[in-house]
């Protein structure tokens, strides 16, 4: 049985304009328009972006505060590339307001904004998913391992 991630990718068409509805499938092929809208893992907007979402959890989710995240740069992505849902996986380490340190893992979404016109950041922090939102170890937050 064939799924739908087992089909071939249709040929990316060269020389296109990227705009905002080459994005859709709808009017265009988002793959022809890799990472356009997709800032860098040490942006400072997204490093921004990144430490307002872990501060924003609910205190039964996480009790610490995050004080700092500095991060280390993208993690690449062996399968899966490439893929017309562009994501950036990073790597950062956070200080929280125990004085802990620790590994944080995020990621920068395509089209996962307001109305899916914008990016958006999720964030998690190894060792204080207590209720396993990106599974066991941060694993929705890191990129898939190569078999």
């Amino acid at each position: 049985m064939a799924h739908a991630a087992d089909l071939a990718a249709e040929p990316i068409q060269q020389g296109q304009r990227c705009n905002v509805f080459s994005n859709y499938f709808i009017w265009g092929d988002p793959t022809s328009c890799p990472n356009k809208g997709v800032p860098e893992c040490t942006s400072q907007t997204v490093v921004s972006a990144a430490l307002r979402f872990a501060n924003r959890a609910e205190p039964v989710y996480r009790v610490p505060r995050v004080t700092s995240l500095t991060p280390l740069g993208e993690l690449h992505q062996p399968v899966y590339n490439p893929s017309p849902l562009v994501r950036r996986y990073c790597e950062a380490t956070v200080v929280l307001d125990n004085g802990d340190q620790a590994r944080a893992y995020y990621f920068v979404e395509e089209d996962s904004g307001f109305v899916g016109l914008t990016w958006n950041v999720y964030v998690c922090i190894d060792g204080y998913d207590r209720w396993r939102v990106y599974d066991g170890r941060c694993r929705v937050a890191k990129p898939a391992p190569a078999n």
